[in-house]
């Protein structure tokens, strides 16, 4: 325990030595008192240092709201092992958890007076209409960053979000349990057959990345890619986000029969499997196609 920390311990802070704790104690200060200087960081000894001026400052008037700091705290924040499921070591479940928690978009406009939780809708259509309204995406009007770089920073901003959202625990709990809800569907239930790409072929993952914007439906919530690593994480987070969102099942335009004199195009619907294979195929093709291409060019 370093000296700061033992002063703000000393003063009643409970838990002044877990960052999420000081987050919200720096978000409350800024809420109840004229500070100049922002609590935007990451590092744990500066917000106790900036934590600490603050409350030393007795025009802040902040000691006696230390008691309320404590009991708002222990309302707002989950525990620790209500993140357990997302593992920070695996990019695919990071990925999956912010981009539905980017992407999900409530019915209703606020919380009930009880502030137990939204009405939340899944659907890509709504969400994606719905992608940049504060009113109903509350990831939005959070106001944190929409473009993680690294799985680092996507896992740092589920648990800001968390943190920093305006609601009790019942609320928050509700939200995490749907996000684990829905990766329990995409990994136990619909198991996608990912196995075919190759996390280091570039042009693969290029491939497969405008495959799903073309002939799929494309979610623009994600950060786009540049390196190998970003395309395969975006092109796994897509599928299942939308496979998540759309039930298993992805829509297609495909001829009709020439028996049937109706519309030329209707609409199919296609599992994730169904999805996954031809996506596989088409991918082959293309290979076989270019072998047969350079081997003719030889000839």
């Amino acid at each position: 325990m370093n000296k700061t920390e033992k002063e703000l311990a000393d003063k009643g802070l409970f838990r002044a030595d877990n960052i999420r704790y000081l987050r919200f104690y720096a978000a409350y200060i800024s809420a109840h008192a004229d500070i100049r200087f922002t609590f935007q960081s990451q590092d744990k000894e500066e917000l106790q240092r900036k934590i600490k001026l603050a409350l030393d400052n007795q025009r802040n008037d902040l000691e006696p709201k230390i008691e309320d700091m404590n009991k708002q705290a222990l309302k707002s924040l989950l525990a620790d092992r209500s993140f357990a499921w997302i593992d920070k070591k695996e990019d695919r479940i990071v990925y999956f958890a912010w981009s539905l928690l980017r992407f999900v978009s409530t019915i209703s406009d606020d919380l009930d007076v009880h502030k137990r939780g939204f009405d939340y809708a899944f659907g890509t259509l709504y969400c994606k209409n719905n992608l940049h309204n504060e009113e109903t995406n509350p990831y939005k009007k959070s106001g944190l960053n929409q473009l993680p770089l690294s799985r680092i920073e996507a896992h740092e901003l589920i648990y800001e979000f968390f943190d920093q959202w305006q609601a009790n625990t019942l609320a928050k709990d509700r939200l995490m349990s749907l996000l684990k809800e829905k990766w329990l569907y995409i990994a136990n239930e619909l198991r996608p057959d990912y196995s075919w790409i190759d996390p280091k072929n570039k042009k693969q993952n290029i491939w497969i990345y405008n495959y799903i914007k073309s002939k799929l439906e494309f979610l623009p919530h994600l950060t786009p890619p540049i390196s190998t690593a970003q395309y395969y994480n975006t092109n796994i987070a897509l599928l299942d986000t939308l496979f998540t969102c759309r039930n298993g099942a992805v829509r297609r335009e495909k001829p009709l029969p020439r028996e049937l004199e109706l519309s030329p195009l209707r609409t199919f619907n296609l599992l994730s499997n169904e999805v996954m294979y031809t996506m596989m195929k088409a991918w082959k093709q293309k290979q076989y196609r270019e072998k047969t291409g350079r081997a003719s060019a030889k000839s």
